[in-house]
């Protein structure tokens, strides 16, 4: 009980010092000064290409990209942890920015790159701190924490050393992303627990539920949404639960790390991978994602795709 009280203590602890440090921050114009991303610049001359592809480490496909593979190949469990943590962070960034309401730089200073939204906090920042930093306390391992951290870093500077953030931006980012880890630690166990009383069915369809249901009162409601809607974070959420539905009902697949047959899950995760990225730039072509309900549309099937559909497929075929 007394381990439990200091654990609690610790992770409230953790939640003060990021909401001071975030209020600290935004209330700091120097840390919304162009001259640090400048520095940045003068610091590292011509290194534009390199950041642009830097970043990408950030970005939405790479993270769909590494959840499938450790959903189909390495470990169900945390690759449902992880997608479900990111998409929980990736909705409280689009609030966290309408309800912040800081401008970007002038697109005169962006280099290579377009961005849309609001600025703080990074969504790229805080993405990154959340995937690679729950991989990093899921995995324990020194590697995956030199890693995590370096392409967290990298991450965020990119965004800057393109134009698109202020260092704030970025600062808020990552300590908006710790916040949101501090939380899933606080809360996940207990609501395993609770979950483990009822039919998961009924809480992956109740999340894709919700995710429509807050998409549409975003789109009408929300004055946001006139500039930057919500397709995007509202396909993830609905097809996140339509896809763990589904999975849940009709497939319920293991992974059998069984000797010998190695072959076969990385000839499963190879062939997944592919039809992934051909759905996906086929999807990006057809539909005009312009529209937030396309948009939406695109992340649906994306995902009714990697946790439903190609596990259906891999199980008969018993890949």
């Amino acid at each position: 009980m007394k381990k439990k009280s200091t654990l609690l203590l610790i992770q409230l602890s953790g939640l003060l010092i990021c909401i001071f440090l975030i209020s600290l921050v935004l209330l700091s114009p120097s840390f919304f000064e162009f001259t640090w991303n400048q520095a940045l610049r003068d610091l590292m001359p011509g290194a534009e290409y390199f950041f642009r592809y830097v970043t990408e480490f950030g970005g939405t496909l790479t993270y769909l990209a590494i959840f499938f593979v450790i959903f189909w190949g390495i470990d169900k469990n945390i690759g449902k942890s992880l997608i479900s943590t990111y998409v929980f962070g990736s909705t409280i960034n689009y609030y966290a920015k309408g309800a912040i309401g800081y401008a970007r730089p002038t697109e005169s200073k962006w280099l290579l790159i377009s961005a849309s939204h609001l600025s703080a906090p990074s969504g790229h920042a805080m993405s990154s701190s959340i995937f690679w930093g729950y991989l990093a306390v899921r995995w324990k391992r020194i590697f995956m924490w030199v890693l995590s951290i370096l392409i967290i870093i990298i991450v965020g500077l990119s965004r800057m050393y393109l134009g698109v953030h202020w260092l704030g931006d970025i600062l808020t980012g990552w300590l908006f992303g710790i916040a949101t880890l501090l939380l899933v630690w606080m809360f996940e166990k207990p609501l395993n627990k609770l979950f483990s009383r009822i039919n998961m069915l009924y809480i992956y369809v109740g999340v894709a539920v919700v995710g429509a249901l807050l998409m549409i009162l975003t789109q009408v409601f929300y004055p946001l949404a006139a500039t930057s809607d919500f397709g995007s974070d509202g396909g993830k959420i609905i097809g996140l639960g339509m896809g763990l539905a589904l999975e849940h009902a009709f497939v319920k697949f293991k992974i059998d790390a069984l000797p010998g047959k190695m072959w076969k899950t990385v000839l499963r995760v190879m062939l997944g991978m592919l039809i992934f990225i051909v759905l996906f730039l086929v999807l990006y072509l057809l539909l005009d994602t312009s529209l937030f309900y396309m948009e939406a549309l695109q992340f649906v099937i994306t995902l009714v795709y990697g946790i439903f559909l190609w596990p259906l497929i891999f199980t008969k075929f018993k890949l």
